[in-house]
């Protein structure tokens, strides 16, 4: 169970941090002009994938502190 809230908590954190350095590197240029949604999107999904990975990390960190301290 906790597992799970580590996951959540993470990803949203991680997503958000994500998001926000990608607006930052401003990607835009790899994009045809006025294709707003698919930046959008193109955003969302790297963030995403960029968060579930870091997520996976800190689960497997908690799992083997969990792991040396039992």
């Amino acid at each position: 169970m906790y597992e799970l809230i580590i996951y959540f908590v993470s990803l949203i954190i991680f997503f958000a941090v994500a998001f926000n350095v990608l607006k930052a590197v401003n990607i835009e240029g790899m994009f045809k002009k006025n294709k707003i949604t698919e930046i959008k999107i193109a955003y969302i999904i790297i963030s995403l994938v960029i968060a579930h990975i870091l997520s996976e990390i800190v689960l497997k960190f908690y799992e083997w502190a969990f792991l040396i301290l039992n």
